[in-house]
């Protein structure tokens, strides 16, 4: 057995335990008389000719990618995690912290370029708390993010989820992260901190509350969003 094999197999047993989101929710395709009657009563005529045109076949392909989806999501949160540890542990050596710094770390490089300067010691333990707290979601059940940088460590997640995939040519579902991103964020406002063209939008408060954006200044990424709530280290 090649390596990616023993992979795929190990993915699908750890995969079980990712209790927090259903097979559904990871691509698989079910019949219409596996739904419930809720589920039923929410689908209009396209999704019904859709599931009517999925051949057996393809129903067990996308099990099987869904099944392999939960299983790289487990791995990609344990090894976020580590990675993390590791940032912080790299950081907490140096008696100064810059730019090339944060490129040269495992997690915090992939988090919004423009304030990498930001990215400290005390950041970073929040930060690790916050991501900490999401990925207890895969396993507890799933709701939206809490906060902002709640969302940047789900982006983290997914760029975990990436490597593994690529790593292992794993067959996942197609387009399994825009699927993802529709079920696990409200929406990806967050996504602008990363743009060069919204340069300093965070900053512009007015501008913030017209198009109804959290506030994305770092000095508000752990605050938590409407009806959330964070864990009290963060705060």
């Amino acid at each position: 057995m090649t390596g990616e094999e023993n992979y795929i197999e190990h993915a699908l047993i750890v995969g079980k335990e990712l209790t927090g989101l259903s097979l559904e929710q990871l691509g698989f395709e079910p019949r219409l008389e596996d739904l419930d009657e809720h589920q039923r009563n929410r689908l209009d005529a396209d999704d019904l000719e859709r599931m009517s045109s999925i051949t057996p076949a393809r129903r067990d392909q996308s099990l099987f990618q869904a099944q392999l989806l939960a299983g790289a999501l487990w791995e990609a949160s344990a090894v976020l995690i580590d990675q993390l540890f590791e940032d912080l542990d790299s950081l907490v050596k140096l008696d100064r912290i810059d730019r090339q710094d944060i490129a040269a770390t495992f997690v915090l490089s992939g988090l919004p370029p423009r304030q990498a300067d930001k990215y400290d010691v005390r950041f970073t333990r929040q930060f690790i708390v916050i991501a900490a707290d999401m990925t207890g979601m895969l396993i507890r059940g799933w709701t939206r993010p809490s906060c902002v940088a709640q969302e940047l460590a789900l982006r983290c997640l997914f760029d975990q989820v990436e490597i593994i995939q690529d790593l292992y040519d794993l067959d996942l579902p197609r387009d399994w992260r825009g699927m993802l991103e529709q079920h696990m964020l409200e929406d990806t406002d967050s996504e602008m901190l990363y743009q060069n063209a919204m340069d300093g939008f965070e900053d512009d408060v007015d501008l913030n509350k017209q198009l109804g954006f959290a506030p994305m200044k770092l000095e508000h990424w752990f605050e938590p969003f409407n009806n959330a709530s964070v864990p009290p280290f963060v705060r």
